[in-house]
C-alpha cells in the first residue's frame, strides 16, 4: 500500500464565541454556541473530527461532536450549558490514517444574564427588574415610564406634551416653546397654547391633493400631497403634520385606529408613505395640519379618504401568509443549517450577498405580520444623509402587539457575523440613517436583538398603535471605526475586519511544522481562551 504523508496534527484552533440567543427573550441565555477555526493541513486530509468533553473527564474518541466529516475548517458547537467550562480538540484524518490531537483549548460559557421579570431588559438595565411591564423611569420617581403621567417630572403631563410638541422626555419646563416671555410650565398653568404666539395670524386651512378622494388600487406605498402652504402674514412655512386612521371619527378616535402620525420641517405639501404602514386592501382617512414659522396652527384639512390595491397587484404575493413574501421564501431543505435548528426562526432569502439568508425571533409579546428583506433604494424614500458606506441585512418589518404590550423584541440572525465597526441603523425620512442605540449583539455578532417601543424612536408609523413597523439594517464604513460607541455589545474590539463567511477572532502568529512554543490567546475579553500546545504525529495504519 502506498505510504501516507503524515498528517500534521499541530492543529492551531482558535475560538470566536457567544451567546446562541434562542428563547422569546432573548437576554435571557439558555444555551451557549462556541465557533473553533483551525489552519487547515497542507496536504489536504480527508477531513477533520471535533472532540469535546469538560473538566474531570476523558476524550471519548469513538464519538466525536460532528456527526459527519467536517470538510472546512470551522465548526460550530450548539447548546453548551451556561458556567460550563468545555476542552476541545481536532484530529484529522485521511483513510485510515489519523493525526494526534492538536492543541487543546477551553471555553467557559458565562453565566446566564439574569432577567428576572423576563421583559427583555436585563436586571442591571431594568429599573424595575421584578415588573415586566416596567423597565425605564425617566425621572426617578419610582413611577415606570408607562405608568407615570409624566415621565420628566417637568410639571406638564405627557398628554399635554406631546399636543404641542413639546419633549415629554426632557424637562423643558423653564423653556418658552413660541417665544412670547411666558414658559411652557406657565402656559400650561394659564391653560394656553405654549405654541401660539400672540398676534400671529394662523395659517389657511390645508387642501388635500392626491391621492384623489375615493380613489382605489392605490399603492401601498402612496405620495401624500397637498395644495400649497397659504398665510395671511407671510410667515414661512415651518412643518407639517400628517395623520392616516382607518376610520373618519376623528374626534372620538381610538388610538388602534390611528395609522400613522407624524410631523415634518422638510415633507411640507408632499409626504412619501413607508413600506408596511399600509395594509392591502384596505380604506384608510388622512388628513393634514400646516404650521407657520411663529408657531401658529391652521385648522385640520377637510379629512380625504383612498383604498389601497392588493399585495398581488403590487408584486407582494405571500400566498401561504405566512408574511413572507413569494419570492423570498426559503425551501426547507435549502435553509441555512445554523437556522433551520430552531423552527420559530423566520427564514427570509435576500439578493445580499453578505447575508444571503435572515432569520428573525420575537418575543412571545408581539406576532410578525410582515418581514421582507429589502434594499437601500425600497426604504431610501427621502433623505439619503448618513449613510454608511457599507450596508447589509437590510430588513423592513411589522409587528403586531399582543395583551396590551407596548414593547417587543425581535432578534436579527445573521449568515455572516457582523463586523466589529458595524452597527444597526434606523431610517428616517428627514434625518436618513440613524444609529439605533436600544439594541444587543450576541457575542459572536451572528445576531442582534432589538428592542423596541411602540410609538417609540425606531417606530416608523409614529404612533402608539399596538403596531411597530421598522426599517433598519447594518452599517458600517469601509475601514475603519464609524466613530459610534452608544451600542451595546458584549464584544470587545478584536478586529475590524469583515470577510464573508469568515470569523473574527484575534491574529496569532504562524505556527510551524515544529509547533514547539505555546502561546496563550485571549479571545474577546473574558469569553474564552485558547490554549496552543505542541504535540507529536500519530500514525495508525
Amino acid at each position: 500500500m502506498k505510504k501516507r504523508q503524515k498528517l500534521f496534527n499541530c492543529i492551531r484552533v482558535f475560538l470566536s464565541v457567544g451567546y446562541y440567543l434562542l428563547v422569546a427573550f432573548p437576554l435571557v441565555v439558555s444555551a451557549a454556541q462556541v465557533t473553533l477555526q483551525w489552519d487547515a493541513n497542507i496536504p489536504a486530509p480527508d477531513g477533520y473530527n471535533l472532540y469535546q468533553r469538560v473538566d474531570g473527564q476523558a476524550y471519548n474518541y469513538s464519538s466525536p461532536v460532528n456527526t459527519s466529516a467536517i470538510t472546512a475548517t470551522t465548526y460550530s458547537v450548539d447548546n453548551l450549558q451556561a458556567g460550563v467550562t468545555y476542552f476541545f480538540v481536532v484530529r484529522a484524518f485521511a483513510g485510515a490514517d489519523q493525526s494526534g490531537d492538536s492543541n487543546e483549548v477551553a471555553y467557559a460559557v458565562p453565566a446566564a444574564v439574569a432577567d428576572a421579570d423576563n421583559d427583555g431588559y436585563v436586571d442591571s438595565m431594568d429599573a424595575f427588574p421584578n415588573d415586566p411591564g416596567e423597565w425605564l423611569d425617566t425621572d426617578n420617581d419610582g413611577l415606570g415610564n408607562n405608568t407615570d403621567t409624566d415621565d420628566d417630572g417637568d410639571g406638564m403631563p405627557d398628554t399635554y406634551e406631546n399636543l404641542y410638541g413639546l419633549n415629554a422626555l426632557v424637562n423643558d419646563a423653564d423653556a418658552d416653546l413660541d417665544g412670547d416671555g411666558i414658559s411652557n410650565l406657565n402656559e400650561y398653568s394659564n391653560g394656553t397654547d405654549p405654541s401660539h404666539v400672540p398676534g400671529n395670524s394662523a395659517p389657511d386651512q390645508p387642501l388635500l391633493a392626491e391621492p384623489a378622494d375615493g380613489a382605489t388600487g392605490v399603492d401601498l406605498m402612496p405620495i401624500l400631497m397637498t395644495e400649497a402652504f397659504v398665510d395671511a402674514d407671510q410667515d414661512g412655512h415651518a412643518r407639517t403634520r400628517y395623520q392616516i386612521a382607518s376610520g373618519s371619527d376623528w374626534d372620538n378616535m381610538n388610538s388602534a385606529d390611528l395609522v400613522f402620525d407624524g410631523q415634518f420641517t422638510q415633507q411640507l405639501t408632499s409626504l412619501p408613505i413607508g413600506d408596511l404602514i399600509l395594509d392591502p386592501e384596505t380604506t384608510y382617512y388622512w388628513r393634514v395640519k400646516f404650521y407657520d414659522d411663529r408657531n401658529g396652527e391652521s385648522a385640520w384639512s377637510v379629512s380625504r379618504h383612498f383604498t389601497t390595491t392588493d399585495n398581488i397587484s403590487a408584486g407582494l404575493a405571500d400566498d401561504d401568509g405566512d408574511g413572507i413574501l413569494n419570492e423570498q421564501e426559503v425551501a426547507n431543505e435549502n435553509i441555512s443549517s445554523e437556522f433551520s435548528t430552531n423552527g420559530e426562526m423566520m427564514v427570509v432569502g435576500t439578493s445580499d450577498t453578505r447575508n444571503p439568508q435572515l432569520a428573525l425571533m420575537h418575543s412571545s409579546s408581539a406576532d410578525v405580520v410582515a418581514v421582507r428583506a429589502t434594499d437601500i433604494e425600497s426604504i431610501e424614500i427621502g433623505s439619503g444623509a448618513n449613510r454608511p458606506a457599507v450596508m447589509t441585512g437590510l430588513l423592513s418589518f411589522k409587528l403586531r402587539l399582543l395583551g396590551g404590550q407596548n414593547a417587543a423584541n425581535i432578534t436579527v440572525y445573521f449568515s455572516d457575523p457582523a463586523p466589529q465597526n458595524a452597527i444597526w441603523y434606523k431610517y428616517d425620512i428627514e434625518d436618513g440613517w440613524v444609529p439605533y442605540t436600544n439594541v444587543s449583539f450576541s457575542a459572536d455578532r451572528k445576531s442582534i436583538t432589538l428592542f423596541l417601543v411602540d410609538g417609540g424612536v425606531g417606530d416608523d408609523d409614529g404612533v402608539q398603535n399596538g403596531v411597530i413597523v421598522d426599517p433598519s439594517g447594518l452599517g458600517y464604513s469601509a475601514s475603519g471605526s464609524l466613530g459610534y460607541s452608544s451600542q451595546t455589545s458584549n464584544v470587545s474590539n478584536s478586529s475590524d475586519s469583515y470577510a464573508g463567511g469568515c470569523f473574527i477572532s484575534l491574529p496569532v502568529d504562524d505556527v510551524r511544522w515544529d509547533c514547539n512554543s505555546i502561546i496563550l490567546q485571549v479571545i474577546f475579553g473574558l469569553l474564552g481562551m485558547a490554549l496552543l500546545a505542541g504535540s507529536g504525529i500519530v500514525r495508525r495504519k
